[in-house]
């Protein structure tokens, strides 16, 4: 049996890389709302002040939860893994590799679905004046934290490009969202790799020019997975299958209906410009797929990656720490990629 310490220092690195696992944008903290009543059901999920984890709370207002018999409960947790471990999470959304290597080291985990997008929503901007990859040969590079997925993603972009991430370039754990944005804009970083809604607000504001998107270099690298603790799949899995088909209906729906989406979503994010807002959006809609179907040639992809970037030693077998059993099979669709940029 885990406790929390032992736990937390087991998959220390990985709560690390839950940071930059594709969420950006801020807002007030959300949590203390929508606790369970009624003798409902309670999912609980974490309490994510990110913009792309808000169409759960959009989906909670929408009453989509409580068609599938949910209550909905938002806490505040150190890290996910620890989180779903201990069974203050029912699950919870973060890097895929991260998960996996979790899982391997011991941590009582399943993924249990893809999320509401596997691609990485990663953007390599620049400050103005730099118009390209390959004029960052000499510059100094954000890589939000060392050995996550975004150093993973802004190193093969810049190879592909010419520029040898081990030469030709300075690299500086610059943080994420707010902070590496920050970093760009006050000169200490030439360029960085950075989530929405920051390319968007830097591209409005003229204080970045974005020069590559990550999933047109790393097409089949998968980024984002939905993780449960063991004792949820063992012991609750109707909790898990209504929790998950709630999810991917509330994702689904905030797509379809950005007329109704996007005034709430701009009301939520206060800080950061409607513009930009809009913006990020329709510049992530084509890896919004909302398909909790996992590909093993993904899994099988991403592996490969990190160890040709000397993030993971040897492969090892992911199928152990996957379990499909819950994804709700109507919105399952067929695996699509876009061609790499080179």
């Amino acid at each position: 049996m885990f406790n929390k310490k032992s736990l937390a220092a087991l998959v220390g690195a990985a709560a690390l890389a839950l940071v930059v696992s594709g969420c950006s944008g801020a807002v007030d903290s959300l949590s203390g709302n929508s606790s369970g009543t009624g003798g409902k059901p309670t999912l609980t999920l974490q309490d994510s002040t990110e913009y792309t984890q808000l169409p759960l709370r959009f989906g909670v207002e929408k009453g989509i939860f409580a068609k599938e018999g949910l209550d909905v409960k938002f806490t505040q947790v150190q890290d996910a893994v620890t989180g779903v471990a201990t069974g203050e999470l029912t699950f919870a959304f973060g890097p895929t590799n991260s998960y996996l290597r979790a899982a391997a080291k011991g941590a009582p985990i399943k993924i249990v679905s893809s999320a509401f997008r596997s691609k990485g929503p990663f953007f390599l901007v620049a400050r103005p004046g730099i118009n390209s990859v390959a004029e960052l040969k000499g510059k100094t590079v954000g890589i939000a934290v060392a050995g996550s997925g975004m150093e993973t993603y802004t190193r093969k972009i810049l190879s592909a490009n010419g520029v040898d991430p081990d030469k030709d370039v300075k690299f500086v754990a610059d943080g994420v969202n707010q902070q590496a944005y920050g970093a760009l804009t006050t000169g200490q970083v030439d360029a960085t790799i950075i989530h929405q809604p920051f390319p968007a607000l830097g591209q409005l504001q003229g204080k970045s020019v974005t020069l590559a998107r990550g999933w047109d270099y790393l097409p089949s690298y998968h980024t984002g997975v939905l993780i449960a603790g063991n004792d949820v799949v063992d012991k609750n899995p109707d909790l898990l299958r209504h929790g998950l088909r709630a999810y991917f209906t509330a994702y689904t729906y905030a797509k379809e209906h950005h007329d109704e989406y996007l005034p709430w979503l701009k009301s939520k994010l206060g800080t950061i410009d409607p513009q930009a807002v809009e913006a990020a959006l329709k510049q992530e809609d084509d890896i919004w797929d909302d398909n909790p179907a996992i590909d093993p040639k993904a899994i099988s992809d991403t592996q490969d990656i990190e160890i040709s970037v000397g993030f993971q030693n040897s492969r090892y077998d992911a199928d152990k720490y996957i379990d499909t059993r819950f994804i709700p099979q109507e919105f399952v669709k067929p695996f699509s990629y876009p061609k790499p940029a080179n």
